[in-house]
């Protein structure tokens, strides 16, 4: 038999073999990090081409569609909408003023009829006198905003309580200011 021999003061040293593993390892490793870094810039390079071309291509469409003339719009052709715009053009204002500023106590408007396509008012009112009632008259056709004011019919007759009441019709005319 042989005698075994161990030393414990001098400890074996590592394998090269684990040494060599290990150093291979390592530059694989390097390679593959370097491998991803340009593969990753790469990427990064061409999401950055794409995005540019993206908004290009959306920048130029912007600009064919803002270069088209824009189509008129459905409803210039109703006849209902051409109707109701030339009626929202005519002096309502003006003219609504003029007899909200003429008429005062003790003459009342009991009717208002128009007719946009004229421009012709009908006004109907009570007065407790003809003297009264000319003077609404007066006042109206004082107004710029209405001409050809006339007295068309007038009525004497006792209200309910049996005082003297003058009811009168008569017609107006808008002015229309360009």
């Amino acid at each position: 038999m042989r005698p075994i021999r161990v030393d414990f003061v001098k400890r074996p040293g590592p394998p090269m073999l684990g040494w060599l593993v290990l150093l291979i390892g390592v530059a694989l490793l390097g390679a593959l990090a370097q491998q991803y870094v340009r593969f990753s810039q790469v990427r990064a390079s061409a999401l950055q081409a794409s995005q540019q071309q993206a908004q290009t291509v959306a920048e130029q469409e912007r600009q064919r569609v803002a270069d088209l003339p824009s189509p008129p719009p459905p409803y210039l052709d109703d006849r209902r909408w051409r109707r109701a715009a030339t009626e929202l053009a005519l002096p309502w204002i003006n003219t609504l003023r003029a007899v909200e500023q003429a008429t005062k106590p003790p003459v009342f408007l009991v009717g208002f009829k128009s007719d946009p396509a004229t421009g012709r008012l009908q006004l109907d009112a009570e007065a407790p006198s003809f003297d009264a009632a000319l003077g609404y008259v007066s006042v109206l056709q004082a107004a710029p905003a209405l001409s050809q004011t006339q007295i068309l019919s007038h009525d004497d007759t006792p209200d309910p309580q049996g005082r003297p009441l003058t009811r009168i019709s008569l017609q107006t005319q808008w002015v229309t200011t360009p």
